[in-house]
């Protein structure tokens, strides 16, 4: 019974404890919320910090005329558009604008550049800090026209540069050149020539019928690519369904032309390079010409090809095998449309031996795909999308 008493006593001494600690620390609680908010209200609110201060330099005009600018065309104006897809090893922005700010404090600046008729409107916000000097690579986007484009064509970049403040502080315009579509820059020591994996063009539709003619001229009529078979080594249906190109390609009539002159200020370094369409449409092409209609029917068969360069040449190549095969068959196509199959073998390989290792190249298509470099769309598609363009820009500006 003495127990039980003892007992009820201490649950009553602890509950009694707790109760009071939990109404301390409620007004501890409570003291110090009131505290924060005398001070929030007396205080008011905390300035931002310095960063965000910076963003918004309005509250702080700068004069005009305490930023200054210069604009640069490094490519002396030339737009080789097969060359604004990828990242090409020596190539150039379309411009560089240099924006120095002399003053104290941060400013916001606008550029807004087009080439009118040819390119999207690219804008850029920056914000200068003070007494610094930013450059600006401008390349506005191409619109489809310029890839439907075939000559070397005379247009003019816009650029302009606001601020929040007010109105345009700068405006500039200067000439720049369009050159066509299927024109590339090689670039000094063939530094872009993996760039002509863009005229290996799969999908088109004379490459289908290049396929299609193919199919005469191998047995059965089958094209199966690396695959259709359960064999490890697929080399003998590779070089069959090479050989039956090479048999299209010469019933076709394709034979010899030499090059198309390349206009502009970069003719030493860049070539006009047939599509597979003109090749196969004209039956007229030169060793990288046939060399790319050739690869284009080798990847529609989801074959790897691949164009060797050697100095004043190129040919063609297949890899033997799928991804894991080192093979490579390489033929010489300028042998059409009088010589074999066997022939083109040879050439190919005389040429091999003939050059030093150090001066091939290898243009892997594969490899180019998996540097997103793919095909040029055909000239009647880019086209048709700027006949669009243009009917829905006259829409807008009837409405």
């Amino acid at each position: 019974m003495l127990s039980s008493s003892a007992s009820l006593r201490r649950a009553r001494v602890w509950a009694a404890l707790f109760a009071f600690t939990t109404v301390v620390f409620a007004a501890a609680l409570a003291g110090s919320w009131y505290y924060v908010y005398q001070y929030v209200s007396r205080e008011g609110t905390p300035p931002p910090p310095p960063l965000l201060q910076a963003l918004h330099p309005v509250a702080a005009p700068v004069s005009p005329l305490q930023v200054s600018y210069k604009l640069d065309l490094p490519g002396r104006g030339e737009i080789f558009p097969a060359l604004t897809a990828g990242r090409p090893a020596d190539y150039w922005p379309v411009a560089i604008l240099s924006i120095s700010n002399t003053s104290d404090r941060p400013v916001a600046q606008t550029v807004s550049a087009q080439i009118p008729g040819w390119s999207a409107r690219a804008q850029h916000s920056l914000i200068m800090g003070p007494h610094s000097t930013q450059n600006l690579q401008i390349s506005p986007e191409l619109l489809p026209r310029a890839f439907a484009n075939q000559e070397f064509r005379r247009a003019m970049l816009e650029v302009s540069v606001s601020s929040p403040q007010g109105p345009e502080h700068y405006l500039q315009q200067r000439p720049v050149f369009l050159h066509s579509a299927y024109d590339l820059y090689w670039g000094k020591s063939f530094s872009n020539a993996q760039f002509i994996a863009r005229w290996v063009t799969p999908h088109d539709p004379a490459v289908l019928q290049l396929v299609a003619q193919a199919r005469r001229y191998i047995r059965n009529g089958r094209l199966p690519g690396y695959g259709g078979s359960q064999k490890i080594d697929v080399e003998p249906q590779v070089r069959a369904q090479a050989a039956a190109i090479f048999q299209a390609l010469k019933h076709s009539g394709v034979s010899y032309v030499t090059s198309i002159y390349t206009f502009g200020d970069f003719s030493g370094d860049a070539q006009r390079i047939r599509l597979p369409q003109e090749t196969l449409t004209l039956d007229t092409a030169n060793c990288i010409d046939v060399s790319v209609a050739f690869a284009s029917a080798i990847e529609n068969l989801g074959m790897d090809p691949a164009i060797v360069i050697v100095p004043g040449h190129a040919f063609a190549g297949v890899r033997l095998g799928r991804e894991e095969a080192h093979d490579w068959l390489y033929l010489d196509l300028t042998v059409l449309p009088r010589g074999t199959f066997q022939q083109a073998l040879a050439r190919a390989d005389y040429w091999l031996k003939k050059t030093p290792p150090n001066q091939v190249l290898m243009v892997d298509v594969a490899a180019a795909r998996a540097l997103r470099i793919y095909p040029i769309p055909s000239p009647e598609r880019q086209a048709n999308l700027a006949n669009r363009a243009a009917d829905e820009g006259s829409v807008l500006r009837a409405n």
